[in-house]
């Protein structure tokens, strides 16, 4: 008996609940008339075609190929995608895994002869609809965009008014929406005028964001106001401060989204000059012309100088080669979690309070690079791998090793007896062959068991030879921290000519991160946890980076290590040091 499903799929642009349920009434009618039960359906709705994690979709892909069913009914071809590639993949998926493909309007099988070609031009039809249909939603917006209604996103300072058909009504009586134009929002319009004004009195967008938050004025997205939504990019129109709809000029089609056909995701480009719908509205005019040529007189004042900097920098600067500090990224505030940064030119500061002020984040107390630097590295030399840590890290090692191996026994026994009962079925299958008893099936049974043996085999080895490692763990770690040592000592040097090469070496020992947490009396407490897997690591130059799949669940010796608080303090006239102190870190 043939098992039978059915997927049915209908798009955003459709937005019809009932293509669904005529996609099956077609599909099982075909059923019947051959006499098939239908043991399951599958459907997406509103997802586009050319989208391809939808997720009903991935879970009959998933059924299929665990042979759930043998067959699948489909109203047409691009019920499945309208991505050609997409299409001919998932049919070829099919064919290998079994099962036959049928599209109840459009006829297609791949039970049939010449089913490649029949598939392959409605491939390509489907996918020159969605191109169809851009072309003609472009147009139909063009003309929306010169009437002067609204096509694009939401702009702060207005609000999107309906505009019904008087005539037109949908199936449930109600009047269709036609276009959107846009109004004036009161409040929101007063906010533009202050940011307008303050900037031009030369605050800085990350001051006005501040302002804002304090005030509590929601942002564009109703959280915090950050300097980037303020500034933006004048280039591209961006941004509060360069939003030509404040002055009444409304322009659309100035860029074009684009998605990269093997990430699959979007990127943004510029369309030239030419190709903009420009339309003058002054009714939609928040900040005054006088205003407008103060703020872009100061933004030009602002790039000149940049582009000065930039030039007269040329020679050290850093576009683009990631972090130009030693441990620039890997410092967190312990109040909000955001990076610290760079805040000024020898301070690290939190990047909440910086850009948005203390009511996105508390925590206000910057510490000098230097300070962060010389500590952190002398921390990490002397303090972060003593004796008493080693101890107690080849205590929990043995510990978790002895759980580990209690829990693995069962699985190396049942591998050991699979593996001697392939061993009898291969030398038996092996002789059939010797006694001329050969054919296509009893060769493919062969190099089945031969992949399965091989499978096992390696597994084994596998974890004997690190288990075998693990047992050697006292002799193991003595190398390692000797090893440790020498990497410092050599780090110290690095640091000065190449900070990525030492801030790999250094990601490699504490992690992604050091976490600093401010205290009542005025001084950074920094986190460091020793990653102890790490040294083995090291010690064995990566030969144990399989150490936690082998070993099993439950034994990671990477999640334990220990944290080192550390005082950072400014350094006025009080010591940097309060001392040090260290703790076990509980396993995470």
């Amino acid at each position: 008996m043939n098992r039978v499903v059915i997927y049915g799929r209908y798009s955003t642009d459709m937005q019809r609940e009932e293509s669904i349920q005529d996609q099956y009434r077609n599909c099982d009618r075909y059923a019947e008339r051959e006499g098939w039960k239908v043991v399951k359906r599958y459907k997406d709705e509103a997802i586009s075609g050319a989208v391809k994690d939808r997720p009903d979709y991935q879970k009959m892909l998933k059924d299929a190929e665990a042979k759930v069913f043998d067959i699948l009914l489909i109203d047409d071809l691009s019920r499945l995608s309208r991505d050609n590639i997409e299409t001919q993949g998932v049919i070829k998926r099919f064919k290998f895994w079994g099962i036959r493909v049928i599209g109840v309007s459009d006829g297609i099988d791949t039970d049939r002869k010449g089913y490649k070609i029949h598939a392959g031009l409605k491939g390509i039809m489907n996918e020159e609809y969605l191109d169809d249909l851009r072309e003609k939603t472009i147009r139909g917006m063009e003309g929306q965009a010169l009437k002067g209604f609204n096509c694009g996103g939401h702009s702060y300072g207005y609000k999107r008014m309906p505009i019904f058909s008087p005539s037109e009504k949908d199936k449930d009586g109600r009047p269709i929406r036609t276009a959107v134009k846009k109004e004036i929002d009161l409040e929101q319009a007063k906010c533009v005028v202050h940011i307008y004004q303050w900037y031009a009195e030369g605050y800085s967008p990350r001051d006005i964001a501040k302002k804002l938050n304090t005030q509590g004025v929601p942002s564009p997205r109703g959280g915090h106001w950050a300097q980037s939504a303020i500034y933006g990019d004048d280039r591209s129109g961006v941004g509060v401060l360069n939003n030509p709809l404040y002055i009444g000029r409304y322009i659309w089609n100035r860029s074009r989204w684009e998605k990269d056909p093997d990430t699959k995701v979007s990127k943004r480009f510029e369309r030239p000059e030419s190709e903009w719908i420009i339309k003058e509205m002054p009714e939609l005019r928040i900040v005054s012309q006088e205003l407008w040529d103060r703020v872009k007189a100061r933004q030009a004042e602002q790039h000149k100088k940049s582009e000065n900097l930039r030039k007269a920098l040329h020679a050290i600067i850093r576009t683009g080669a990631g972090p130009k500090y030693l441990f620039s990224s890997l410092l967190k505030c312990g109040v909000c979690g955001k990076n610290y940064i760079i805040v000024s030119s020898r301070n690290y500061g939190c990047a909440s309070y910086t850009n948005k002020g203390n009511v996105a984040c508390g925590n206000e107390i910057t510490v000098p690079r230097k300070v962060v630097e010389e500590r952190l590295l002398e921390s990490i030399k002397t303090d972060l791998f003593k004796p008493e840590g080693l101890e107690l890290f080849k205590k929990e090692t043995s510990r978790l090793l002895r759980e580990a191996r209690l829990k693995k026994q069962p699985d190396q026994k049942k591998d050991q007896f699979r593996l001697t009962e392939l061993e009898k079925e291969i030398n038996n299958m092996v002789e059939a062959i010797k006694a001329g008893a050969f054919s296509t099936i009893l060769k493919t049974e062969l190099q089945k068991a031969e992949s399965e043996r091989k499978e096992l085999e390696g597994r084994l080895n596998v974890g004997n030879k690190n288990i075998k490692v693990l047992d050697n763990i006292g002799d193991i770690l003595p190398r390692a921290v000797d090893r440790y040592y020498k990497l410092i000592t050599d780090l110290e040097k690095t640091f000065q000519r190449d900070v990525t090469t030492a801030r790999f070496e250094i990601k490699k020992l504490i992690g992604d991160k050091i976490v600093l947490y401010p205290k009542k009396e005025g001084y950074l407490e920094a986190e460091l946890a020793g990653d102890y897997a790490g040294l083995l690591k090291l010690a064995s130059n990566g030969s144990l980076l399989r150490i936690n799949m082998v070993a099993g669940a439950g034994f990671e010796p990477t999640a334990f290590g220990l944290c080192l608080p550390l005082q950072l303090s400014l350094p006025e006239t009080t010591s940097l040091w309060s001392g040090l102190s260290l703790h076990p870190r509980p396993n995470r």
